[in-house]
């Protein structure tokens, strides 16, 4: 019985740290599609008026 009620724990806890690690990823490719988004978003060049393209300035969001 000892045997049953240990693998039972060991089991619980495997399935809470998968669960876990789930959620961790889940919330970093989150927060990496939103950064891309962000980052795609924003132009970097601008054609000036002689035709030149220049790096924009951006203040942080």
């Amino acid at each position: 019985m000892p045997q049953l009620i240990g693998i039972a724990l060991i089991g619980g806890l495997v399935w809470y740290g998968y669960r876990a690690l789930k959620r961790e990823m889940e919330r970093i490719n989150r927060e990496t599609r939103d950064a891309e988004a962000k980052a795609k978003s924003k132009t970097i060049l601008r054609q000036d008026e002689d035709g030149v393209y220049r790096p924009i300035d951006h203040e942080d969001d």
